[in-house]
Parts: C-alpha cells; sequence; structure tokens
C-alpha cells in the first residue's frame, strides 16, 4: 500500500532549487514534490526571515509522471536562509526538514539550508579525487633519491631500498626512514594514468621538506622536500595538471612541526611548553611539537601575512586548488587555551582571501558539524558520514571502537537501518552546498586498505567501491586501490607500499575496471554529478538507495546478506516505472520479478548492482 507520506521529497540540487549558488539579494524558486493523490489541501514553505517563522503559500505546479510539484519564490535575504516545508491535511499537520517527516514542530537543526555568496569550487559537480602517498606513488627522478645514510633521524639512519618492489620495512626496523625514490617528476610522468582512470583532483600527503617518509614533521614550510624535486617540481606538476583540467590540493599540518624544524631553537615561543619546559608533543609524540596560535607573529607566518605558507602556494607559479589540513580537530586547543574557532576563522578567511574558490579539507574523524556551516571548513575527509560507516557495514571493525580493547570485544554486525540513520546523522545537519562537497574515502594513508583484510573478499570489495555513487560528496580514490595494491593491516607501513604499475593485468584489471565504471558514472551522469538522493529500502543488511536528477535516474543496491534475499523497491516514490535492463551498469546480469513502480528483485548474498531506471 502507497503511503504518500513516503514520496515527499526536496534538497538544494538543481532539480529543486532554481539557482543553488545564488547571490544575496537573489531571488529564487524553491520546489517539493509528493505523490499526486495525496491528500493535501495547502503546502507552505516555512523560511526564517530576520530571526523570526514566515510561511508562504506554496503554488500547486506542475505533474511529471505520478508526482506532483509545489513551488514558492524565495528572497535571498541573509547569508544563510533556511526553510522546511508544511502540509495541511483534513486532520493533521505535517512538517519536512532534512530529517524527514515529523508531525510535531521541529526544531531549526535540521532546516534546508540556502548560502549566499558560497565559497563552494565549481569543479565540485562530477569530480573525483585521488589521494597520493608522494613517496610511494612513481620515481620519475633518481637523481633525487634518499641515500643511505644521508642523515640521521630519531636515531635510525636513512635507508635507500634499491628495489620498487621490496615491501616498507616494519616498524621496528624502519622508523619512517626508508625510502623508496617517490617524487613529484613521477606523478607527472603518470598523469595519462590518471586521466585514463578519469580523476579530476589530485591530494598530495606533505610534500614540504621533511625527514620522514610521510613529512608530517616539516622542517621547512617555505620549501618543497629537494627528494620530490623542490618548489621546481611543484610548479611544473601543477601546470601539468591545470593543463589536463585537473585540480591540486596540498596537505599540510599547521598544528605541529617536526622537531628539527629551526623554529624550536629559533622561535621557542611559537610553541606549547610542558611543565619542565620541554616542547609539548602531539598525541604524545616528542618529535612532533605543537604550534601555540597565542603568538601573533606564527599567525602572521603561517596564514595572515602577504607571503605567509598557506598563501604562497595558492599564488602563482604554484596555483594550487585547495588545502587539506592535518589534525584540523585539535588545531589550536591545549587544555585552558581554546583558540580553534578564532584561528579557523582567520585560516578559512585567509585562504578565500586569497583565491576565492579553494577547497578547504579538514581532517576530522567524527563530528565535525560545527565547521560544515558554510563559513569554514568546505568538506572534512568525510571518515564520521561515510568511511566509518561502510567500513563497518562491510564486516570490518568500527574505526574508533576497535582501538580500546575492551569495546573491541564486541563484534556487532551493522544493518542497513543502522547505515541510514548514522549517515542521516551527518547529511541532514548541514547545507546541501556543503553535502556536494563531502569527501568520502573508506582507505587513506591512516587506516588499512579494505581490500587488504582476509574477510575481505572481491564481492565485499566491490560493494565499498560502489557505495561511493550511493552517498552525496566526492569520491576519493586511494592510490593503489584500483590495482588492488599489496599491503597489511596491522600497521601504517603496511597501508603504505610502493605502487605496482607493472601488475594491472589479471584480477588487478578487475579492480581497475570497477573503479574506472563507478567514476564514469560519478562524472557523466547528472544523477551522481549533481542529483538529489532518496533511500529506498533498509531491511536486514540490504541498503537501496536511489539517485535522481529529472529523468536521470539510478537505484543503487548493496547487500551483505549471506543468502539470497527478495525485496520490494517502491519505484513509485521518485517517479520511476522500473528498470531499464535486466543488466546493471556493470554488466551483472539482475533477478527480476516484476519490473513495475514496485521493482521486485532476487538479491544474492554479498552483491552490489547499480540499475539504470526509467520515468513513469
Amino acid at each position: 500500500m502507497k503511503n504518500w507520506l513516503d514520496s515527499i521529497y526536496s534538497d538544494g540540487t538543481p532539480g529543486f532549487v532554481s539557482d543553488a549558488d545564488p547571490k544575496l539579494g537573489d531571488s529564487i524558486t524553491v520546489s517539493v514534490r509528493l505523490y499526486k493523490t495525496s491528500p493535501v489541501k495547502k503546502v507552505f514553505l516555512r523560511k526564517m526571515t530576520n530571526g523570526a517563522e514566515e510561511y508562504i503559500d506554496m503554488e500547486k505546479g506542475e505533474t511529471k509522471g505520478n508526482l506532483t510539484y509545489y513551488k514558492a519564490q524565495i528572497k535571498i535575504n541573509e547569508p544563510s536562509v533556511k526553510y522546511i516545508f508544511v502540509f495541511m491535511t483534513e486532520d493533521i499537520i505535517y512538517y519536512y526538514n532534512q530529517a524527514g517527516v515529523t508531525t510535531y514542530v521541529p526544531d531549526y537543526r535540521h532546516d534546508f539550508v540556502i548560502l549566499a555568496d558560497n565559497h563552494r569550487p565549481d569543479w565540485v559537480n562530477g569530480a573525483v579525487f585521488y589521494q597520493i602517498f608522494p613517496e610511494r606513488f612513481c620515481n620519475g627522478d633518481r637523481s633525487n633519491d634518499v641515500r643511505n645514510a644521508e642523515y640521521e633521524y630519531n636515531g635510525i639512519p636513512s635507508i635507500h631500498m634499491d628495489n620498487w618492489d621490496d615491501k616498507p620495512l616494519l616498524p621496528d626496523q624502519g622508523r619512517a626512514v626508508d625510502f623508496f625514490g617517490g617524487d613529484l617528476q613521477g606523478v607527472i610522468q603518470r598523469i595519462p594514468y590518471l586521466k585514463e582512470l578519469g580523476v579530476t583532483a589530485i591530494y598530495l600527503n606533505p610534500v614540504f621538506t621533511a625527514y620522514s617518509t610521510h613529512k608530517y614533521d616539516c622542517i621547512d614550510f617555505f620549501h618543497v622536500d629537494p627528494h620530490f624535486g623542490g618548489d621546481e617540481a611543484l610548479a611544473k606538476l601543477s601546470e601539468a595538471l591545470h593543463e589536463n583540467d585537473m585540480k591540486l590540493v596540498l596537505d599540510i599540518s599547521i598544528n605541529h612541526t617536526g622537531i628539527k624544524h629551526p623554529w624550536t631553537e629559533e622561535k621557542p615561543e611559537f610553541y606549547f611548553k610542558n611543565p619542565d619546559g620541554s616542547l609539548k608533543g602531539w598525541a604524545g609524540f616528542a618529535s612532533l611539537p605543537v604550534l601555540d596560535y597565542r603568538n601573533e607573529e606564527l599567525r602572521d607566518l603561517i596564514y595572515r601575512g602577504e607571503n605567509s605558507v598557506l598563501r604562497k602556494w595558492l599564488k602563482p607559479p604554484y596555483n594550487i586548488d585547495g588545502w587539506r589540513f592535518d589534525v584540523a580537530d585539535v588545531l589550536a586547543r591545549n587544555d585552558e587555551v581554546q583558540l580553534s574557532s578564532e584561528v579557523w576563522r582567520e585560516v578559512c578567511d585567509a585562504i578565500r582571501e586569497e583565491k576565492e574558490d579553494a577547497i578547504i579539507i579538514g581532517e576530522h574523524w567524527a563530528d565535525c558539524n560545527e565547521y560544515l556551516q558554510g563559513d569554514l571548513w568546505t568538506t572534512p575527509m568525510n571518515y564520521y558520514g561515510y568511511g566509518r560507516i561502510i567500513r563497518q557495514f562491510i564486516g570490518l571493525p568500527e574505526l574508533f571502537v576497535s582501538r580500546n580493547r575492551d569495546l573491541a570485544q564486541v563484534d556487532y554486525k551493522m544493518t542497513a537501518m543502522d547505515v541510514v540513520k548514522r549517515t542521516a546523522d551527518h547529511y541532514s545537519s548541514i547545507p546541501q552546498a556543503i553535502a556536494d562537497c563531502q569527501m568520502n574515502l573508506f582507505d587513506s594513508h591512516d587506516i588499512p586498505r579494505v581490500h587488504n583484510y582476509k574477510k575481505i573478499d572481491f564481492s565485499k570489495w566491490k560493494i565499498a567501491v560502489l557505495s561511493q555513487l550511493l552517498w552525496t560528496g566526492i569520491p576519493c580514490i586511494y592510490y593503489g586501490d584500483e590495482q588492488g595494491i599489496d599491503g597489511y593491516t596491522e600497521h601504517d607501513a603496511g597501508f603504505r607500499y610502493p605502487m605496482n604499475w607493472d601488475e594491472i593485468t589479471g584480477k588487478r584489471a578487475d579492480f581497475f575496471r570497477i573503479y574506472r565504471r563507478m567514476i564514469q558514472l560519478r562524472r557523466n551522469e547528472k544523477a551522481f554529478a549533481q542529483g538529489g538522493r532518496k533511500v529506498l529500502f533498509s531491511d536486514g543488511k540490504i541498503l537501496a538507495v536511489s539517485r535522481f536528477h529529472g529523468d536521470n535516474m539510478f537505484v543503487c543496491i548493496i547487500s551483505m546478506e549471506d543468502e539470497t534475499k527478495t525485496i520490494s523497491l517502491p519505484l513509485w516514490q521518485i517517479g520511476a516505472a522500473g528498470t531499464l535492463d535486466v543488466t546493471d551498469e556493470f554488466g551483472e546480469i539482475v533477478s527480476i520479478r516484476e519490473n513495475s513502480e514496485d521493482l521486485v528483485l532476487e538479491i544474492p548474498p554479498f552483491s552490489s548492482y547499480i540499475l539504470r531506471l526509467l520515468p513513469v
């Protein structure tokens, strides 16, 4: 039986907002849709205007298939305009916001939000990120390789790994000074490969001068490490990427430096101190002393000054397109000294003053709603709203829970409804313009690669890859995932293997094929690039999500059930009338019992499908 309430839908995408990026003072049209026979007498848009609630009559508009649209014009009179929809029936008033439908007046936390003069980069639609750990990606210039015993760091001489195919050294052997020779020239050489894969933006782990392989222990923010090719190599890489219509984002930690940074001797006032006067290390690591932003000169050097660190690399000849900030959640926080809000405001303002559409990515593993209202970060690395969720759904330990010895003993199997609720916790409290920019990743340099777990076979890995089309935001691929790169799960050395350039064959060709097709869909289909998102089924361990933009409609199904299940998808809720074909977008045959507004399918164990739908 059809419940008309299930058909109510709106969002901030172009399908429901006439201008998703308006200017202050513009007037735009906002719409909501619902089943055409719904028992609605009137529909209102409740807008917050200068702090007060305003109810605007919505005009009944066109009916497309089985869905009727209601529209209202509103003025963007404030930098952030909030609204919800109100449906009047004979007996009940219903309220609809980003969290869903209620019969009571909801709070404002989940209102729809339109941002005026928003800073969202214009290249976000259809974008696909590719994260590169430079030291392990490609050695393009052997003359700049780190030599054996070139220097000593943390008591260990630097180690040159002679064979690119060797495994990174274990922690007690390498201590992050085992070097394979990857550099920026190697990235330049592999741009044709990246174009073939289909990525549009490169996110590089730190490239500034440092002694370790990971380079989060920076000793000079103003120069690219000479073993990566120096400043000139970065300028050439940026130029080459832009010539190929790709963007470049750099990684930096402005929370701490390396202990060998000259500031530790020349400017000790730049750092927090322990009671004994020693420099306080981040997370207990004495080698990573924490910067103290009570110091005005430090602020000038990092972001305020015309030639400050963050501004320098946004300018020619480097022209980077944004920053990813390491440990962004702890910046400018130290017990009684809590300057995070102030410093982040200044940092984001400085970046956008230099380059208005620069993307600002904060590393945050948990709820970071406070940074995602349009005036600070563009996006976090979306572990909380995507990565942690999909990893647990396919059977891996919840990332944070697994770090607690007691909690890790509970082996809870996540359900599809858990996925829906955890996702909604994140997305229903942020504006659409921010949701569209979410950097959705499930692997990175900080966590074990999904496919390296013994319990994850190809079908479960494929579920993770296809899930990047189910969530709103920008997919981010960690280098080598598209090749099934080797590694292990016990330590971060196992997450950072050298790229296996000679092994794009056999089984690994299947990895590449899946990723390339996923990227093609993301880039070329408006449903994924600019479309809406609605959950159609979430029961047991099967999740089905529709993505749509006008008549461009898909349903994405992922199942972690261990036996075949029959499911019914209420396509009438999105104005669809069955699937186009019995073969999905990846060539998989789908068992269909009924192909209509209620699509009935048999879903095998551990399977995933992307089906193109027909409009009513």
